[in-house]
């Protein structure tokens, strides 16, 4: 399995409010795809500068699921689409 998720951007970006998920393609040793998520809280610290953290608050319970279920829509869409393609490239001979 490739760790490609510092090496490269996410695929997509999905965000409510102050916390957002980043969906990062990954590719095992076998050549499957697969998806990944994180997900992230934004903040300013006392110097007024953005931050970001991986914690989360009573509060932010409900606003982190709904983001879970975004994502997981997201992903499936992607998932779907690459389906889609593939099964194009063999029904028209462009499979390798």
């Amino acid at each position: 399995m490739t760790n490609s998720t510092t090496k490269n951007a996410p695929v997509d970006r999905v965000r409510l409010g102050r916390i957002s998920a980043a969906i990062w393609k990954q590719t095992a040793g076998d050549g499957k795809t697969f998806y990944n998520f994180t997900i992230e809280r934004s903040y300013k610290d006392e110097a007024g500068n953005y931050q970001s953290a991986a914690s989360f608050s009573l509060g932010d319970a409900l606003v982190v699921a709904k983001l879970a279920n975004l994502v997981d829509t997201r992903i499936r869409k992607l998932m779907d689409a690459e389906y889609a393609a593939s099964r194009s490239d063999e029904e028209y001979g462009d499979a390798e």
